[in-house]
């Protein structure tokens, strides 16, 4: 795809300004894992070339390379494209749902390590094949730069966390916390979604994941809020199957890890939540009423705490950090346990209190 374009260099002078002249962007980068065994990298690159009198030609390009180890992948990647390749600006790191279960330490290392790496790369998961998500071909731009915008409006929308190459190799390095990471899914030929994230157990993925909904809920449970929380949800028998959707205005969690004379691990999550409401279709006959409403949504929401940490547990993924406080204030219990084994006999008991402060239009 040939693009003709003016740009404007505003940093007359600027240390980078090179960058723009006859150079390959790095954009986006996938790993995969071939059934031979390889690494499967490609990269979604804009070549631009300078044309003279503030002209440019800019070119996206895809480009492939397979190799036993990440080691030397670069080398062929730089083989194949025009000009000088420029890795600093690869904004997203997709890593292939079957590579990822079996580790993405090395390659989140190599990123790190590597001078010319940008820290702040999101990195997320995908299902199936990575390189078909950042081979998709889509109208509006580039579909990295179109990944980028979708997973900032996901992390506002607290639907996933924010996760980069810096932030995913301290927690890799961490056997108090498990990570999640955002999931990616190709819905159509030329459109790929947020599918909600990606549970892992060390630098493993579990190859469990949790939808939107419900990771909006962790997210909440883990004390995290972004700019916006829009939840929807179907209330319970007592409410005759309502569906209301409500806005997060702020959370106030509390966490607290308790361990009895047996060593016994309780994990005890209070979460409150000042929501707004923005849609609930009712009987206008009959009045609403709001602590009803209140307790409804807190035992729904309790519900889906409670199937969120139980299916932390089946994955063995501790995103709430709970070996972290037993190596905090249990220290020589810590030393003494195996935490992967330990941690599937955690006992959840978590309860979410919401109040409604705001009503809107609704009522």
């Amino acid at each position: 795809m040939m693009v003709g374009c003016m740009i404007s260099i505003l940093l007359t002078g600027c240390w980078d300004q090179q960058l723009l002249v006859n150079r390959t962007l790095v954009n986006g980068i996938s790993l995969d894992v071939t059934k031979e065994g390889e690494i499967d990298a490609t990269v979604r690159a804009l070549h631009i070339q300078s044309k003279g009198g503030g002209l440019f030609e800019i070119q996206d390009e895809v480009v492939e390379a397979k190799r036993p180890t990440v080691v030397g992948l670069g080398i062929d990647m730089d083989s194949k494209i025009a000009g000088a390749i420029d890795a600093s600006k690869a904004h997203i790191i997709i890593i292939g749902e079957e590579l990822a279960k079996k580790g993405i330490h090395p390659y989140i290392e190599f990123m790190y390590r590597n001078m010319d790496s940008y820290m702040s790369s999101k990195v997320v998961i995908s299902k199936g094949k990575a390189k078909t998500i950042l081979s998709t071909e889509i109208e509006k731009s580039p579909i990295a730069f179109f990944i980028l915008q979708m997973l900032n409006g996901a992390e506002s929308d607290t639907v996933i966390p924010k996760e980069t190459t810096f932030t995913v190799w301290k927690k890799v390095l961490d056997p108090g916390k498990d990570m999640v990471l955002p999931y990616l899914e190709q819905v159509e030929s030329d459109k790929v979604e947020v599918a909600g994230v990606a549970l892992f157990n060390d630098d493993q993925y579990t190859g469990t994941k949790l939808s939107k909904e419900k990771s909006s809920v962790l997210l909440s449970l883990m004390g995290k809020l972004g700019k916006t929380n829009n939840m929807a949800l179907i209330l319970g028998q007592e409410s005759n199957g309502q569906s209301i959707s409500f806005t997060t205005n702020d959370i106030r969690r509390n966490l607290e890890v308790h361990v009895d004379k047996n060593n016994k691990i309780t994990c005890k999550i209070n979460l409150k939540m000042d929501i707004e409401v923005g849609s609930f279709p009712q009987n206008f006959k009959n009045e609403l009423n709001i602590k009803k409403l209140n307790q409804d949504l807190s035992d729904e929401l309790t519900k889906q705490a409670k199937e969120i940490t139980s299916t932390l547990l089946e994955a063995n993924c501790d995103a709430l950090g709970i070996g972290q406080r037993i190596s905090s204030f249990h220290p020589e219990l810590w030393k003494k346990i195996r935490w992967e084994e330990e941690y599937q006999n955690v006992q959840f008991e978590p309860t979410v209190k919401v109040n409604i402060i705001k009503t809107g239009n609704v009522f």
